[in-house]
């Protein structure tokens, strides 16, 4: 259905957004006490967190003419509370799609093909204005070579985000290539790259023998650059970076980090940056950074040395406006422990189940508390895999809704320690290590992230993409301190003076001829830039009244709230945003109330 409605209302050379609305377990309810029905509450959260990024998106491009609204049942169009600001078309089905859109597509050629083409097809129809129809029976002409620039490469999926990758394709003038999804996991390529790496006989040539095969055709030097819409896969390291190569993750919102991508690279920057580091290195980048960001009018906030902790972190990562962070650490997996856990579901009927749990601490400096961050990776339920097929047939959804709502819980629990919990992803910090386990980024903003620290690449990365970054750099393993050093000084030398993966692509020649040669990762799309302040005073206003802004926001928020646990976490993102600007900006926080009090006083 995707594809088809893309075919009516694309077009070469403008994109035009695309969004999906996840799946739902039940609809929206209107009481506060939803929270008791443990069974549908993620499917819940999920939903409308996707209905306020939808109409944040729609409101932001100043609304549309039309909004098709298409394939969503009645559960999910429950949780949409913008449709009627517009002028909405329902669409249920696909032979509801041609009464509907006909009038409003200049289009009338039609490019039939089979179901099972439509991917291939759609950058045709796109390209030459004409209407995919399925018909199993057709025999569709080859599509013809154009003079391209850039690929982009689609990694097989039955989901809408092959369709919006292809519409990105199309708006941007590149080749589209679809090939075979890959069958291999993240934790399965993290342990043949780390084989590889420790010198296990074969594990480069068994990555690449899975990967390679898919992408052979492709003649990549013919390309100025390659964007892969993969579901995990590091092809840069696999084509050894034969040309710029960037990435997105088909799913961690596809959908989101295209149009923040489009819409912040030319609206709301803060022009601002934020360098973290503990100051565990000898020699490392950090001073460079900082000097390379404050010359090019940007206003640098240091989390350095003692500053450096989980608290301030977390806070900056989550509610400081910012555009780029600098991340120089440790990282990687750390210890904790495996647990096997009995519990009762509502039947009273009894499982067993098994995780890996990591506990990390985070010191308020402000309070009497020291809040702690629990990630667990569940590894098996009744003895059944978790998440596998065996395991979903034969267990109702509401048995692991009981189970999930009390895990933990109990008192004396089986634990046995584990040097390495796989996935556990982390940012070492002064007092102690930092999980990444937030909700919002950059007060709203869509930042550029290069976070030098070992095993960076995934897990930790979906932290940074799935809350809006429109740029994410990781490592790909463990990375020497001198790469590491050398690699970032080069990228910000570069950083303004052109695309971020211009900068990118430079600073991989730091690591050439070196083990860790390749072992940098881009998250991203090829256009994306970092914007130069006018200067470093006007930057810090830009930052002041950014925050006054989130301030003012948040309040309207907790005069809506009335979850007691909601109302306590809001008051303290407000306290630590006031902080921030009585500690940080208080020159131009009074300049900015005399000049409040001088308009009010002229109106009078």
């Amino acid at each position: 259905m995707a594809a088809i409605i893309s075919s009516y209302i694309c077009g070469p050379s403008f994109y035009t957004p695309t969004f999906q609305f996840p799946q739902v377990t039940a609809p929206e309810i209107n009481s506060i006490n939803d929270n008791t029905d443990p069974e549908h509450q993620w499917s819940r959260v999920l939903a409308r967190k996707t209905n306020v990024k939808l109409g944040n998106s729609i409101r932001r491009i100043g609304g549309c003419e039309y909004l098709v609204v298409a394939g969503l049942s009645t559960d999910q169009l429950s949780y949409l509370t913008f449709p009627n600001d517009y002028n909405t078309i329902y669409i249920d089905s696909i032979e509801e799609i041609d009464i509907f859109l006909i009038h409003i597509a200049d289009k009338h050629e039609i490019l039939s093909c089979p179901e099972s083409k439509l991917i291939e097809y759609l950058p045709l129809a796109i390209n030459d204005s004409l209407i995919l129809k399925i018909d199993e029976n057709a025999h569709p002409s080859q599509i013809p070579h154009k003079n391209e620039s850039g690929v982009v490469i689609i990694e097989e999926t039955s989901t809408t985000s092959g369709v919006i990758a292809v519409n990105y394709a199309m708006s941007i003038g590149a080749r589209v290539e679809q090939i075979e999804k890959i069958e291999l996991n993240r934790y399965e390529i993290r342990s043949l790259i780390e084989d590889w790496k420790n010198g296990v006989p074969n594990a480069g040539n068994d990555l690449s023998a899975v990967i390679y095969p898919t992408i052979e055709h492709i003649s990549f030097h013919k390309y100025d650059f390659a964007t892969f819409f993969t579901h995990g896969v590091p092809f840069s390291l696999i084509i050894k970076n034969i040309i710029p190569v960037s990435h997105v993750h088909l799913h961690i919102n596809p959908d989101f980090f295209i149009f923040n991508s489009i819409f912040f690279e030319s609206h709301s920057e803060p022009y601002s940056a934020i360098v973290f580091s503990p100051k565990e290195f000898n020699d490392e980048e950090t001073e460079y950074v900082i000097k390379c960001l404050e010359e090019n009018e940007m206003h640098v906030k240091q989390l350095t040395g003692n500053l450096a902790t989980v608290f301030n972190l977390d806070n900056h990562i989550q509610h400081y406006p910012y555009s780029v962070f600098h991340i120089c650490s440790h990282g990687g997996e750390i210890e904790g422990h495996r647990i096997t856990e009995e519990l009762l579901d509502r039947d009273n009927r009894k499982h067993i189940i098994e995780y890996h749990e990591v506990i990390t601490l985070g010191i308020n400096p402000y309070e009497d508390s020291h809040p702690l961050s629990i990630k667990r990776f569940i590894k098996s339920f009744d003895g059944l895999k978790w998440r596998s097929k065996p395991l979903k047939e034969s267990v109702p959804q509401y048995v692991f809704a009981d189970i999930l709502e009390g895990i933990g819980n109990g008192k004396e629990l089986e634990r046995t320690k584990i040097s390495s919990i796989n996935g556990s992803c982390n940012i070492k910090c002064h007092d102690h290590n930092y999980q990444a386990m937030f909700n919002y980024l950059a007060a709203s903003h869509s930042p550029l992230v290069f976070n030098n620290t070992c095993w960076s690449w995934s897990d930790i990365s979906d932290s940074f993409l799935g809350v809006g970054a429109r740029g994410y750099i990781g490592t790909l393993w463990a990375v020497n301190n001198l790469v590491a050093k050398n690699s970032a000084e080069l990228f910000y030398s570069n950083l303004f003076e052109g695309t971020i993966l211009d900068a990118f692509y430079k600073c991989l020649s730091a690591s050439n001829g070196t083990e860790n040669e390749n072992i940098y990762l881009y998250w991203g799309l090829h256009f994306s830039t970092a914007a130069k302040g006018i200067s470093i005073p006007i930057s810090r206003k830009i930052v002041l009244s950014k925050i006054m802004e989130s301030i003012e926001i948040w309040r309207n928020k907790l005069a809506k709230t009335v979850n007691e646990k909601h109302m306590k976490t809001i008051k303290g993102i407000i306290e630590w945003m006031e902080r921030t600007l009585v500690s940080d900006f208080k020159k131009e926080l009074i300049a900015k109330m005399n000049e409040i009090r001088n308009e009010k006083d002229s109106e009078n």
